[in-house]
């Protein structure tokens, strides 16, 4: 018989593909959610810390590494969907989240939507825009990153060298590069999809409809900071705490203390 802190592989057929998670642990469920760009892989410093007290089911969104890429573009709706179709194949009916970036906002509209499904949530850096605000980030910080004009009907992001990539950012890892490189691979134009799409979501609209008890946790070094201090104004029963030293998300830069207050914040009564 399979140890519970056994990783196991699953796949949840849908009409738009295969929606892949990884289950470890005992306990409670616990889902996490990764950003845009990236998958499950990106929560490797932690979960096996969160595996001691929860069954975590790791999702790689839509699109990205394990899953199927979509035939059509998601909206953020889209993806709410499928992560409730994963939950219903799973038998979870109600879970607490760990998230970062795009995950977070998914979070955040399943709380708003489907308050009953969602217990307490662990935010790692949450895009908290209107529709305007939104449409500025994607023109001032995203679309600058698209610079390939010939690979797909509209520009993506370009394949990159490491001696590329670690010039315009000195925090990056050759670890995370890789992965990033090989996710990019697939999934450049669904990024650029998802990004249109999920840049144009209000998230202010939906925050206030939000009840679960919410952690918010931000880098005091990202280089793009997503409106965390209205996500705190804006959303019911939420703590803000920015962490020192980190240069990007606080579950990759600081996992240790990730840990600790993700934990304390999940298993309070």
């Amino acid at each position: 018989m399979a140890s519970p802190m056994t990783k196991t592989d699953h796949y949840v057929s849908r009409a738009d593909g295969r929606v892949y998670y990884a289950k470890v642990g005992q306990g409670e469920p616990l889902l996490l959610l990764h950003p845009v760009g990236l998958s499950g892989w990106s929560w490797r410093k932690v979960i096996d810390n969160f595996a001691q007290h929860y069954t975590c089911y790791n999702v790689d969104l839509p699109g990205y590494d394990h899953s199927d890429i979509p035939s059509r573009q998601f909206s953020t709706e889209d993806y709410l969907q499928a992560i409730l179709d994963v939950m219903d194949s799973a038998g979870i009916s109600q879970t607490s989240i760990v998230a970062s970036h795009t995950g977070a906002m998914i979070s955040i509209v399943m709380a708003a939507m489907h308050p009953q499904r969602v217990r307490r949530m662990v935010l790692d850096g949450v895009p908290y825009w209107n529709k305007e605000a939104g449409r500025v980030y994607f023109e001032k910080h995203v679309s600058a990153g698209f610079t390939d004009t010939t690979s797909f009907d509209r520009p993506v992001s370009p394949l990159t060298t490491w001696e590329e990539a670690s010039a315009t950012n000195p925090n990056l890892t050759k670890e995370r590069w890789e992965k990033g490189e090989e996710i990019n691979k697939k999934s450049r134009y669904w990024s650029r999809l998802t990004f249109e799409s999920i840049c144009a979501f209000d998230m202010t609209a939906i925050g206030p409809k939000v009840k679960a008890p919410s952690l918010i946790l931000h880098g005091d070094g990202e280089r793009i900071r997503f409106s965390e201090k209205e996500a705190e104004k804006g959303i019911a029963g939420t703590t803000l705490k920015v962490i020192e030293r980190s240069p990007g998300p606080v579950h990759e830069h600081q996992p240790e203390v990730f840990t600790k207050l993700a934990l304390d914040f999940l298993l309070k009564e």
